[in-house]
């Protein structure tokens, strides 16, 4: 062990305080840089094994690759699994059984993943079994039990039946189809299963010659032949056998273009994917064929993503890393500045006794890898039990979150060497960065100087200045004054404070920056908690106070003719009125539940005038007229009286203007948040109260309704437009042969419960009261809603229950919707999102109250000397104690307001991150967070200074004085 490296222990050894704290401080930035990175490993894992399990591991698809392409992939030693499905040629089904079957079916190879891959996800079986052996077929489920009428697929059953069942055999012949484009006046081309068989009437010529043979196998299973399949080889209606080896190259050497070769592979390298991908659509005829990528998976392999969702969570993810960086290099840095500025005599005699530059850099440098060797596997150590704690506790959540229990995936952490390894090299060069500038200082300075310690404090201009003028006038005979605000109001210890501070010290300075870094990262941990739970809470549908749904239609009821709709096909709306509210009490006492109120909805063209239309009307369903009025669909709910009275008396609203139904009066709901592809914003399309009209259009033979707009002069007019294209305006007085006042009377930003506010649609609410007859309004349906408490089980007991009572009601046909479940998803997933900001801000926190309280501790202690010198010269105990509240505060006073401005520039990242995906998300001052910060500071500056005067205080003034030490 060199002398150096003695030398090093001895300081670490000689203010254990700062050790101790230095090493938690690496230990914390290490681990939260942990826990950040193998939360995000492990998440994407999840991701990436659910995507696989549910779409296959496949990255790349060639869809009719050529035999060239074909052979070249063969021996890629990018490629690390490939299968192949060939398609044989199309089926014809024949006309008489087009109209139930579909025009044609295509026979296929059965997807056969290599052993021990799974690169795709063969069709779900819905009867049976999948192909496992040549000779065997798979239909599909809406073939089963089916008699075919003569066509292509011809049918032998085991006692002579013609109807397909398991055990059948079937034999297709398989043909070329051509497909012509009449209005292209192109060449014919090539039909498989990739041009589909569904087109335009006239806009598509076929032909179909039965030239390719026969397959013939028995039927051992029948697969669903829709929903989402994540190939093109496995889309389409199709005939599947299973391979007997010879049906790829076969389809690769024949001169027919009905054949195609399907190729799906996957790479050592995901980055190689993409570059396969691009080499491969070079060879791949577009109009025949393509390629695809599995962008869905390769994005968990971090390949592809760049949706508006991503690029947020990549921004927010950035500035955390920048947040964790700049803490942990504050943390660091400062204890080595401060060290290193008391310790400057120490290197001084070090340099005097021949010690080089390159050998004081090393020893500061060997201090800190030794604090690294003792704090970065703690704080290994840390981020990874913090993440089994968290992962622990939110299991079942992420496992909602990422919809994983489905496939048998367990919510686990994945420990990645690759993530230690980062984590470490991150701490480790947040440590050595830190202290390379502080080692810097400690080279540079000369022994006298450093033995002087003249290169510690540098005076201001200003207070040069008023040294200048004070040893003047005591030249001339004169006395000094003290001078300034501090020493009138604060006397001697004031002054001397104001002097202490004046002076461009690196302990000032380093201490300043701590708080400015504390009081930053505590703001920015709050702000990035209500970003995170604004996020979350935005995007996901809460439905509060509804589990049991039931929506009811009086439209499609058989007992509803005469009872409830009249002969001309309208709602009686007294008796729709009637029968809800009978159903309503009778339904009262489902055992568990309580209910949560009903209400009718409907749907009115409406006119709402200019002076009640705010900007966030173009992001609803209708126009914005040029005179500044909005017209569309609206819906109008009318409510139970309890509900509507307990939510009139909610909004703190009168009971005798709103609950009259003689004078009718809305409430419009005026807070919506809508998801727009990938973006979610929230709106208020109204400005204020008002009346709007509702509306009903004349029928123009021959042509549809589309609403009120504004015609080529600028005029409101309705628009009508026919299946040819044609288009028409006319009038208002014309078209319009209905119209009724309604009475805005309010707005509300809450609705009731069982009234969702995303679908884009305005919502003016009236009392069940005001439901009379309206010829401009039409029945959409009818909604009773029961809170089971969040419980799934007894929800489904409920509607047990309730469909029991609706027997009685055969005028009102019920369908149910039991929201306990995904309320519980929802819940979980919430708080799993909450639990993962509050680990991230009380992490947070603990940096920022390690980064004050060793600064501000150190600061204190290595100034020993000095507070003696004051001592011994008669200062009292409460002029010193004034003395270090005047300086305490001076650094809090500057550090928190260089700490807001460092907040309010990563908020505004954070702002600018969130507009994304969140179109209208607006940051509200975080004043709560700002408190706290300046609450937490105050309270760490205050048990710092107090710990670092009680240890000054321990030494006698004489051991002070003499005391060369750290």
């Amino acid at each position: 062990m060199s002398i150096f490296t003695r030398f090093s222990l001895r300081s670490l050894s000689g203010n254990r305080t700062r050790t101790v704290v230095s090493v938690i401080g690496i230990a914390l930035s290490c681990a939260l840089v942990c826990a950040v990175l193998t939360s995000v490993v492990s998440m994407s894992n999840m991701l990436y094994e659910r995507t696989a399990a549910d779409e296959g591991s496949w990255q790349v698809e060639a869809a009719n690759i050529p035999a060239d392409a074909h052979r070249e992939l063969a021996g890629d030693g990018r490629v690390s699994a490939r299968l192949d499905v060939a398609e044989l040629g199309a089926i014809q089904m024949g006309d008489d059984n087009a109209a139930d079957y579909g025009s044609y079916l295509f026979a296929k190879t059965w997807p056969v993943n290599p052993e021990g891959e799974r690169l795709v996800t063969g069709p779900e079986i819905a009867a049976g079994r999948a192909p496992e052996a040549p000779g065997e077929i798979a239909l599909p489920h809406y073939l089963e039990g089916v008699e075919l009428a003569p066509c292509g697929l011809t049918v032998q059953g085991a006692d002579g039946a013609s109807a397909i069942e398991l055990g059948s055999t079937v034999t297709a012949v398989l043909g070329e189809r051509t497909l012509r484009y009449p209005e292209d006046g192109g060449a014919a081309v090539a039909g498989t299963s990739l041009q589909g068989t569904y087109f335009e009437d006239g806009t598509v010529e076929e032909a179909f010659d039965a030239d390719l043979g026969e397959v013939s196998g028995t039927v051992v299973g029948f697969y669903r032949s829709y929903g989402f399949s994540s190939t093109r080889a496995l889309q389409g209606n199709s005939v599947y056998i299973y391979p007997s080896g010879d049906e790829v190259e076969d389809a690769l050497a024949d001169a027919s273009d009905a054949t195609c070769v399907y190729s799906i592979l996957t790479t050592h390298n995901p980055q190689d994917a993409l570059t396969i991908a691009d080499e491969l659509s070079a060879d791949i005829n577009p109009q025949a064929g393509g390629v695809a990528t599995h962008s869905s998976l390769l994005r968990w392999q971090g390949v592809t993503g760049s949706s508006e969702v991503w690029n947020t969570l990549y921004m927010i993810a950035g500035v955390l890393a920048v947040v964790i960086a700049v803490a942990g290099v504050s943390l660091v840095y400062n204890s080595f500045a401060i060290s290193v500025a008391e310790r400057t005599r120490q290197f001084g005699l070090l340099a005097s006794l021949g010690a080089s530059k390159r050998q004081l850099r090393r020893t500061v440098l060997t201090e800190a890898l030794l604090l690294s060797a003792v704090g970065i596997p703690i704080g290994l150590v840390l981020g990874l039990i913090g993440c089994l704690v968290v992962f622990q506790l939110t299991g079942s959540g992420l496992a909602a979150m990422f919809d994983v229990d489905a496939y048998g995936i367990q919510v686990s952490v994945t420990v990645s060497p690759a993530v230690l390894g980062i984590s470490a090299g991150v701490a480790l060069a947040t440590v050595l960065v830190s202290a390379w500038i502080p080692a810097l200082r400690a080279s540079r300075v000369s022994a006298v100087d450093a033995i002087r310690q003249t290169r510690d404090i540098h005076l201001t201009r200003r207070a040069r200045r008023a040294l200048a003028r004070a040893g003047k006038s005591t030249a001339e005979g004169g006395t000094v004054r003290l001078r300034g605000l501090s020493a009138r109001l604060f006397g001697i210890p004031g002054f001397i404070a104001h002097r202490n501070l004046t002076r461009a010290t690196s302990k000032g300075r380093v201490t300043v920056a701590a708080l400015a870094v504390s009081v930053a990262l505590l703001i920015i941990s709050g702000v990035i908690g209500s970003v995170m739970d604004y996020a979350s809470g935005t995007a996901i549908d809460a439905a509060d106070g509804t589990d049991l749904q039931v929506r009811i239609d009086a439209t499609t009821a058989k007992g509803g003719t005469g009872a409830i709709v009249r002969e001309d096909g309208k709602v009686d709306d007294v008796a729709l009125a009637d029968a809800l509210a009978r159903l309503y009490d009778a339904a009262d006492g489902l055992e568990g539940t309580t209910r949560a109120g009903y209400h009718a909805s409907y749907v009115a063209d409406t006119i709402v005038p200019a002076s009640m239309v705010s900007d966030g009307s173009d992001h609803f369903f209708g126009t914005l007229l040029d005179d500044g009025s909005w017209s569309g669909p609206v819906y109008v709910d009318f409510i139970d009286t309890a509900s509507w009275e307990t939510y009139v008396d909610g909004l703190g609203l009168s009971r005798e203007e709103f609950c009259d139904p003689a004078r009718p009066q809305a409430i419009a709901l005026n807070e919506y948040t809508l998801n727009e592809g990938g973006t979610y914003g929230s709106y208020s399309p109204l400005s204020g109260a008002g009346t709007v009209e509702t509306v009903s259009f004349a029928p123009l033979e021959g042509m549809y309704a589309g609403g009120v707009m504004s015609d080529g002069n600028g005029q409101p007019s309705v628009w009508y437009n026919a299946p040819d294209g044609s288009e028409r305006f006319v009038p208002l007085d014309e078209g319009i042969t209905a119209r009724k006042e309604l009475a805005v009377g309010a707005l509300a930003d809450t609705a009731p419960a069982g009234i969702s506010t995303r679908s884009g649609t305005l919502h003016l609410l009236l009392p069940v009261s005001a439901m009379a007859a309206n010829e401009t309004l039409g029945f959409a349906d009818a909604q009773m809603n029961f809170d089971a408490g969040g419980s799934a089980e007894t929800a489904a007991d409920a509607q047990d229950a309730f469909e029991l009572i609706a027997a009685d009601f055969p005028e009102l046909d019920c369908t149910y919707t039991n929201f306990a479940e995904n309320k519980m998803q929802n819940r979980m997933m919430s708080e799993t999102v909450r639990t993962f900001i509050y680990c991230f801000t009380v992490i947070c926190g603990l940096i920022a109250v390690a980064n004050v309280f060793n600064t501000l501790t150190n600061s204190l202690i290595l100034r020993r000397r000095e507070f003696a010198v004051l001592k011994s010269i008669g200062m009292g105990e409460s002029a010193f104690r004034r003395m270090i509240a005047y300086e305490c505060a001076s650094y809090a006073l500057r550090g928190f307001a260089v700490g807001l401005a460092l907040a309010a520039v990563a908020a505004a990242f954070l702002t600018r991150a969130m507009a994304y995906s969140f179109t209208t998300f607006a940051l509200e001052p975080p004043v709560a967070e700002t408190a706290a910060a300046a609450g937490i500071v105050i309270a760490v500056i205050a048990v710092s200074a107090a710990y670092a005067l009680r240890r000054s205080h321990a030494a006698s003034v004489v051991e002070a004085l003499r005391d060369d030490a750290i």
